[in-house]
């Protein structure tokens, strides 16, 4: 994470922000006005942007490159320092411009879900948890949408995970009757 590079917000792609989810149905205009939060980054081929356990407050859109969100395997334990493997779980790629770090709107100090690590050199949009919700605050029009396209998102996420989890349960029962 601190081999970064930032970019002016000046550098902000609105064209691009278009394709977003997180700004699906809002005009151009309203999103050139969140563009004031926003700083483009640069992330090297392995550097890791967001690492599990880890409590953060930025929220990333991919607009080049390629990410994979990892998790560990094993629980951490207290007091226990185990191996940390990573199970990849997705590679997502910037064509549709996939954002990440949006839990943390919803939680305060939480720590991070997954790993996430560019895969090749990424280009990302980033923006303080703190100074988007204090905008979404005042822009009420653009924060209902921005805020139900963040929880459709999850929901979506959600109902994968849902599915994941029957799958796995399914394979562990039958493989428990073996």
């Amino acid at each position: 994470m601190a081999s970064s590079k930032k970019g002016k917000h000046t550098d902000i792609p609105v064209k691009e922000l278009e394709q977003t989810y997180m700004f699906k149905d809002l005009s151009p205009e309203q999103i050139q006005k969140l563009t004031g939060l926003m700083t483009v980054q640069q992330f090297d081929a392995q550097e890791y942007i967001l690492k599990e356990g880890a409590v953060g407050s930025e929220i990333y859109i991919l607009l080049e490159g390629k990410v994979e969100i990892s998790k560990a395997l094993v629980l951490p334990q207290a007091g226990e320092s185990l191996p940390q493997q990573e199970k990849a779980l997705i590679t997502l790629g910037a064509d549709n411009h996939p954002f990440f770090g949006e839990m943390s709107m919803f939680e305060i100090d939480a720590p991070r879900e997954a790993s996430i690590r560019a895969m090749v050199p990424c280009r990302m949009i980033q923006m303080d948890k703190t100074e988007l919700k204090n905008f979404l605050e005042k822009e009420k029009s653009i924060g209902v949408i921005v805020y139900r396209n963040m929880a459709s998102e999850l929901v979506r996420r959600l109902r994968k995970a849902n599915r994941d989890i029957l799958k796995l349960t399914t394979a562990l029962s039958l493989a428990l009757e073996s």
